[in-house]
């Protein structure tokens, strides 16, 4: 009370306030960090082991054991899912939901401390690597390609990539930098096999000879007296001909044979396989991916990087193009374009609407507030540390229809006080004593209905947390503003000559006969209230009963004009192979497409790096090469959704020998397959078994064109057995053979070569042969008397084996994945195959387990994680009404409102053909928020008007005429408020439509339900 004294007294304290108000809210919308998606707590990454030559069962026991008994000691880690593949282990780490982000940073040190004490376990050439690979996703890729004749120098473009890579490193708050596509320099020297063996060489004994040609080596400090001096070598070999030029072997003392007398080659080349092949747009490149650090205006950031690019552009030469392929700020900007083209229009609309409903005065209070209220929820924003992106914009459109209605409440209340005949004064402070319980009660019960949101743990709630807090700052601010600017204001403007002399009261619209109308209604329905509770139970009632037959899709779309397609070629593919085979299907990916494509690029022998906020697990090369995914930009979102369900058609049809998965990217976490389960158990080959057999199943749903499980990948591999019996009669022992074998084929690292400031390793191996088996049987071993053939110590066998073992959590596991048509949904294709799945499951093995895994454990996570503290704050809920009603029965009326309005959102879903999922939910939380709101108010006004318990019907009925201008307000305005989010935004249109479509039954429930039920319970028809 003394407050608002004050700001009526003191127009100026008054002022400003305001002031104050506005350039806070000013200041922060201008220096609030940007960015497009919030930041996730960096909860995965990969821990990568390599073993050259080891079989997936050898890694397993001697890599894997070792590494996951010492990271199982990490408390904080949720999940350890590892696969063990030919010379190669994967490990995936994902820390528990309940781990603070502040602490993330800490649990993955004490994860690299256990690496680094598992080290001591393992085999001495295994050096496992934490990769991490979430954190920011990708701001700008930049492509860079080769326009000159001939074949493209991918050694020159990955010298250019390297060094633009390295200035973007030091531009503006870059997090990370990463080359894709790079060549790998090596100088290989090819070795004649025949020459060393009449030399009486090994390939062993050249690795050490080279080896100890290469200086660059320090020799040590001289000290002497109080001087230091270092002494070292002078570094050599900086050239291909000095290497050309290293002694090997003399002969009769005099003659000396130079490395490139038994050298069939000695060239600088890229590195042999390649791990990886970038294609752009048909053609070889190299990437450069920046990714810049959250928490800043990533607009800004981007304007900064293209113009160190352009600068950089100017140096390079005309045949080197560097080409943008992505841009996350271009994306930024047109969301935060139509989100305030959203909030722009949704606050015109407003204003309008309250104009035609309450009349001029009033419009100008809420058209005043509105702008207020989103200074408010800015500075919030700006204190708590809040940035600016899609979810948390998206919260203050969501408050638009909730923050309008304290105002409204304020200003209609304000004018019945003053047709009772009391002054300015006097108003504005009964309606502050009478109102300002039920509006805290209100606010309260609808923040604590969004606290889950902002409260849970993991990352969907972290990805919508934001637009839980800017719901609960608008509210709040409205709360506020309702109490103690609108009074004032109405104070002020009836001291405005235009409005002097005019009735107050009969502003806005009004009809005789309409009200006539429903008044009768009114008295119709409340004359035998289970009419009125009837009547507010039919749209409820039809929204449950239609919940069944919503398509359920937890994790909305993702409007991005962009689409994926990944490819899995058959087993022992190389990188090169995959390339030409991809080449192919490029061509008939654009053809049947029938859209014009602005990029497309193809990521061969890895996975995709993160470009996308769920992308995960693709910043490290190392993967299998028969496996390439590849992203295509188009200009139009709505024409692409067209085209992908029958082009992921076209293309497994026409390519049988092929894996081609074709889809949209998503929203959520990452998942890779719409329908993924695991079976658990100790025997592979049970395993293997149970996959094939669970795959049937799979494959007989509908909607599924393909399926997979993991323990059916079968790799050729040349096994090499030796004859014990003629190694034990030669000079030569298995090790040697051995080393041999790998140094010839595989090779062997011997130095480096020093090229301005770049190092470049030096390799020998075995000339090559266009064979691959007589290669090796052509390999040679100098003997007592002659040369020995390899063939003369063993055999070598082709075999066919599995190519991984997958583990979950310590446990074998073979994994069967699923995946259906673009413009399916994998719940219904679930539903379906529920059954079959359920006799599978009982039907195994003692000691073998069905686990679901992919996109439904996902949902079911996140539903669960989102909304793990909700009891707790029903409780608060019902607390904080209780204390504002002091009754526990009209408590309880009130969150039977709730529970109603849950079915009013599956009506506004249904009416929309909206898929039922988490924004639905969400939407459905405001829902009950608004719907409350009103309830309670009306609630108030009754108890006030029945305070010495004299009400009749007819009293009540005026009561309810008196709430309905301010109820049917909101719900005009809210409808108006949504109206942009329903045209432009295709993520948030499913929380649209679950409150704008459900609104009108809160509206029901609010001046028929809320009435009814207390006239029921306190028998107020009998009176009449």
């Amino acid at each position: 009370m003394k407050f608002l004294d004050l700001l009526i007294d003191r127009p100026r304290v008054f002022a400003l306030l305001l002031a104050f108000i506005c350039l806070a809210g000013f200041l922060s919308l201008n220096t609030l960090p940007r960015q497009e998606n919030p930041e996730l707590a960096q909860r995965w990454s990969t821990v990568q082991s390599v073993y050259r030559g080891a079989s997936p069962i050898r890694i397993n026991t001697q890599v894997l054991d070792p590494l996951e008994a010492k990271l199982r000691e990490v408390q904080e880690i949720k999940e350890i899912q590892s696969v063990a593949s030919e010379g190669f282990a994967s490990t995936a780490i994902e820390l528990k939901d309940t781990v603070d982000p502040e602490l993330i940073e800490q649990v993955w040190s004490e994860v690299q401390d256990k690496i680094d004490q598992a080290k001591f376990l393992l085999p001495a050439e295994v050096d496992p690597q934490l990769i991490r690979s979430s954190g920011p996703p990708t701001t700008l890729l930049y492509a860079i390609n080769w326009n000159g004749e001939g074949e493209t120098p991918i050694i020159l473009l990955s010298r250019v990539a390297e060094d633009l890579k390295n200035r973007l490193a030091y531009s503006g708050a870059t997090d990370k930098t990463f080359l894709y596509g790079a060549a790998n320099e090596e100088v290989i020297i090819s070795i004649d096999s025949q020459k060393l063996s009449l030399l009486d060489l090994t390939f062993t004994e050249i690795a050490n000879i080279l080896n100890s040609f290469d200086n660059k080596k320090p020799i040590g400090i001289n000290t002497s007296g109080s001087s230091q001096i270092l002494i070292k070598s002078q570094d050599n070999l900086e050239s291909l001909d000095e290497i050309k030029q290293i002694p090997i072997k003399t002969i009769s003392g005099s003659e000396i044979i130079r490395l490139e007398d038994i050298a069939s080659s000695i060239q600088l080349l890229p590195q042999t396989p390649s791990e990886e092949i970038i294609l752009h747009n048909g053609k070889r490149s190299v990437l450069v991916d920046i990714r810049g650090a959250f928490r800043q205006r990533m607009d800004s950031y981007a304007s900064l990087i293209e113009d160190t690019v352009e600068d950089f552009r100017s140096t390079t030469p005309p045949e080197i193009s560097i080409v943008k392929i992505y841009n996350e700020s271009l994306f930024l900007e047109n969301k935060f374009t139509d989100l305030s083209v959203s909030i722009f229009f949704a606050t015109n609309i407003v204003i309008l609407l309250s104009y035609l409903l309450l009349g001029l005065r009033s419009a100008l209070i809420v058209g005043i507030t509105l702008p207020l209220t989103i200074f408010l929820v800015l500075f919030g924003c700006k204190v708590i540390g809040l940035p600016l992106h899609q979810t948390s914009m998206t919260g203050i459109i969501i408050a638009l229809g909730l923050l309008i209605d304290n105002s409204i409440i304020m200003v209609e209340d304000y004018k019945f006080r003053r047709k009772s005949g009391h002054p300015p004064r006097a108003s504005a402070h009964l309606s502050l004593q009478h109102l300002w319980i039920p509006l805290a009660a209100a606010t309260a019960t609808t923040a604590f209905a969004f606290f889950p949101i902002v409260a849970g743990k993991g990352p969907s709630a972290e990805f919508v947390g934001g637009m839980g807090i800017t719901v609960i700052l608008s509210i709040t601010a409205s709360f506020f503003l309702a109490l103690f600017v609108v009074p004032v204001f109405l104070n002020l403007i009836e001291k405005v000559s235009f409005f002097q002399g005019k009735d107050l009261f009969s502003e806005g619209y009004s009809n005789p006969d309409l009200t006539n109308a429903y008044r009768n209604f009114l008295q119709w329905s409340f004359s035998k209230p289970k009419r009125a509770i009837l009547i507010a139970f039919v749209l409820p009632g039809l929204g449950f009963l239609a919940f069944p037959f919503l398509k359920q899709d937890f994790f909305p779309e993702l409007d991005r004009p962009m689409f994926k397609v990944l490819v899995e070629l058959p087993e022992n593919t190389s990188a090169e192979g995959s390339e030409q085979r991809l080449k192919e299907l490029s061509k008939d990916i654009n053809e049947t497409l029938g859209l014009e494509v602005q990029d497309e690029v193809w990521f061969v022998g890895r996975k995709m790096p993160r470009v996308l906020y769920n992308v995960i697990g693709g910043d490290s090369p190392l993967g299998s090469n028969n496996v390439a995914e590849g992203f295509f930009m188009v200009k139009s979102y709505t024409a692409m959704m067209e085209r992908i369900p029958s082009l992921g058609r076209e293309l497994a049809k026409n390519n049988p020998d092929l894996k081609v998965i074709t889809d949209k990217f998503d929203s959520g976490p990452p998942v890779f397959a719409s329908i993924e389960y695991r079976i658990l158990g100790d025997d592979i080959e049970i395993l293997r078994e149970l996959g094939q057999q669970f795959e049937l199943i799979l494959s007989d749903a509908p909607d599924v064109f393909l399926t997979k499980s993991d323990l059916s990948a079968i790799t050729t591999n040349f096994e090499f057995s030796f004859n014990n019996e003629n190694i034990s009669l030669s000079p030569i022992d298995g090790s040697l053979i051995l080393n041999e074998l790998s140094i010839s084929n595989e090779g062997r690292y011997v130095g480096t070569l020093i090229q301005g400031s770049k190092e470049i390793p030096i390799k020998i191996l075995s000339n090559q042969s266009s064979n691959p088996i007589q290669g090796i049987e052509d390999l040679s071993f100098p003997g007592l008397s002659e040369t020995q053939n390899i063939s003369s110590f063993g055999d070598f066998k082709v075999t066919s084996r599995p190519n991984f073992i997958n583990r979950f959590q310590g446990i074998k596991q073979n994994g069967v994945r699923a995946w259906i048509w673009p413009d399916k949904l994998a719940s219904d294709t679930e539903k379906i195959i529920q059954e079959a799945v359920t006799n599978f499951s009982n039907d195994l093995p003692e000691g073998y387990q069905l686990v679901l895994s992919g996109e439904a454990d996902a949902r079911s996570r996140s539903q669960s994680n989102l909304f793990s503290t909700a009891f707790l704050f029903i409780i608060l809920i019902i607390v904080s009404l209780v204390a504002a009603l002091n009754s526990f029965r009209q408590a309880g009326l009130i969150l039977s409102v709730a529970i109603l309005c849950v079915g009013l959102a599956f009506v506004g879903l249904t009416i929309g053909q909206a898929n039922f999922g988490f924004i639905g939910l969400v939407g459905a939380v405001g829902l009950i928020g608004l719907s409350i709101n009103d309830s309670i108010v009306v609630l108030s006004h009754i108890k006030e008007a029945n305070q010495n318990n004299n009400l009749d019907l007819n009293g009540l009925v005026e009561v309810v005429i008196r709430s309905t201008r301010h109820v049917l307000t909101t719900t005009v305005t809210t409808l108006g408020g949504f109206l942009p989010l329903l045209i432009t935004s295709i993520f948030f249109q499913p929380l649209a439509w679950a409150m704008s479509g459900g609104i009108f039954g809160a509206t029901i429930i609010a001046l028929l339900y809320i009435p009814g039920a207390y006239v029921a319970s306190k028998g107020l028809h009998k009176t009449v």
